[in-house]
């Protein structure tokens, strides 16, 4: 991965490593939505540099593929877990939740945190649309007459 943006070498990688285990999808796909930098950026926005680096810190911690620790380092953790949820549900529908009460109280509350889509494209490119095989409605249209056939993996009625 070619790093073209004004971030910091490896924090692109970091976060699309942690991307890649949240969503289930291979790193290549995440990059292949265009998303990559919009939404680490919106991370940074939101959170800051000294949690998000914190994020990396723990992820660095878990080894390789081992689900049971990643859950207990970061997604059971009260500082990352908040964090890493809404990263996934960043990816997967373009939106962010505003953190938990207790997780503003403790780690900080940054103006932008707040019940937002993060942009137009990140509707368009959300995971949630491939996931169900699908596309976005009214944003990316399947083709002529794709309605007349079942999406891909579902049987006929």
């Amino acid at each position: 991965m070619t790093n073209n943006s004004n971030f910091a070498p490896g924090v692109l990688k970091n976060f699309l490593r942690l991307s890649a285990i949240l969503t289930g999808y291979e790193e290549y796909e995440l990059m292949g939505t265009g998303m990559l930098e919009e939404y680490y950026a919106e991370l940074v926005r939101i959170i800051g540099t000294r949690e998000t680096s914190s994020l990396f810190s723990a992820l660095d911690k878990v080894a390789g593929g081992d689900t049971a620790e990643f859950r207990r380092t970061i997604l059971n953790d009260s500082r990352y877990g908040p964090v890493a949820r809404n990263v996934a549900a960043m990816w997967f529908l373009g939106t962010w939740s505003q953190l938990p009460r207790d997780w503003r109280n403790r780690y900080g509350a940054m103006s932008h945190d707040n019940d937002h889509v993060v942009s137009a494209t990140a509707y368009r490119e959300g995971l949630v649309w491939p996931a169900s095989g699908t596309h976005p409605m009214g944003a990316k249209q399947p083709g002529f007459a794709s309605w007349a056939t079942p999406p891909k993996g579902m049987g006929t009625p």
